[in-house]
């Protein structure tokens, strides 16, 4: 397998897991299977975000450079999202559908980087990131991994006397806020070991030409760890890691980490020839755009238009599989042109430069059309 087929299995399993990320929000969707996505389907991505922390060009220059890129990557289009989201809660205090006191709490979770909403995510991203580039600097290579754990306990525990003081000052809507602020930290020390899971993990497996041996072996470890993911993720029941819900914290990072890396494994075990379209190219596609897709799709009611649409279809199914299934799929075609559009006109929202060449085309092309 070389390089280039290596390389499509993050991309498939951000897709997999940007389609649990919708199932997971569908009220419709099972309680079971809700339980199970909740067990891993975002530590999947902070484990991919360390995969690809691993490779390539991500991997070099100094400490500011790289910390540099993660900050263009998601801090700009966190700023923009949440400039977004302000505009949109504008709308939404005029129509009534929020109160002035939500409006003020989502304001201010976007300034303090807390995130309103999905934005939670990159800010943790971010943060984990940045904190697994310093412990680089600072520590032998070997240690970094510990270094990650330990500050996990210690950003759990702390995230415990959080949960505790924010009850108690529930009414003060300063010290929630700054108490959010810490909790931001908190929550970004949780999933720092998924990220070095990632990073190291990529680099252990390829020094042992884990990607390169038979796929069936990756295949048949994926699904065996897949099965195991499930019976931990009964027997912790429902977790949540925004809001740093995690029930019992060992079979919250087993479960997160077994079913991280059964998909992770099985995405790695098909073979993809990126140079002609499969059924697997649209996924690659979701996967490669899950953070607009992530980003829009509640709050820009999205998953909203993907859900009329469920319910259009149920009306002459009735049956409650094709209202989700159906929601799901408009609602990744809708995230996935907006994606295009983003990542065509308005790069600059997702931290990447303008393309000037691209844009004088463009330019001549429409003054064609108008003459």
């Amino acid at each position: 397998m070389d390089r280039t087929e290596r390389l499509t299995y993050p991309d498939m399993a951000k897709g997999i897991g940007i389609i649990l990320v919708l199932f997971g929000h569908l009220a419709y969707t099972g309680e079971y299977v809700r339980v199970w996505i909740s067990s891993f389907h975002m530590p999947l991505f902070f484990v991919i975000a360390g995969i690809t922390m691993s490779l390539g060009k991500s991997d070099v220059g100094d400490t500011k450079t790289r910390i540099y890129k993660r900050y263009r990557g998601l801090v700009i289009p966190y700023l923009w999202f949440s400039v977004l989201y302000f505009f949109i809660d504008i709308g939404n205090l005029y129509i009534h559908k929020i109160d002035m006191h939500t409006f003020i709490v989502n304001a201010i979770s976007s300034v303090t980087f807390y995130g309103k909403s999905v934005m939670w995510f990159m800010t943790a991203l971010f943060l984990s990131q940045v904190s697994l580039i310093l412990l680089q600097k600072k520590i032998y290579d070997t240690y970094v991994f510990l270094g990650a754990i330990i500050i996990a306990v210690i950003s759990y525990f702390c995230s415990l006397r959080l949960a505790v003081l924010y009850n108690m000052y529930i009414d003060s809507l300063l010290i929630t806020s700054l108490i959010n602020v810490l909790k931001t930290f908190a929550r970004a020390g949780i999933v720092l070991p998924f990220v070095a899971l990632g990073y190291y993990g990529k680099k252990v497996l390829d020094k042992a030409g884990f990607f390169d041996g038979p796929f069936y072996i990756r295949l048949a470890l994926g699904i065996g760890l897949l099965i195991i993911n499930i019976y931990i993720a009964i027997a912790n029941w429902s977790v949540d890691t925004n809001n740093m819900v995690l029930g019992n914290p060992v079979l919250y990072y087993l479960g997160s980490i077994t079913g991280s890396l059964a998909i992770i494994f099985i995405c790695s075990s098909i073979r993809i020839n990126t140079d002609r379209f499969s059924v697997f190219t649209p996924l690659i596609y979701v996967g490669k755009n899950s953070l607009v897709i992530m980003a829009i799709h509640l709050d820009l009611y999205v998953l909203w238009a993907g859900l009329q649409a469920g319910k259009l279809v149920y009306r002459y199914v009735r049956w409650m599989p094709a209202l989700t299934i159906t929601t799901v799929i408009i609602t990744l075609i809708l995230g996935s042109i907006a994606a295009y559009v983003i990542n065509r006109f308005f790069p600059f929202v997702l931290g990447k430069p303008f393309d000037k060449n691209r844009a004088e085309i463009f330019r001549r092309r429409s003054g064609k059309r108008i003459g």
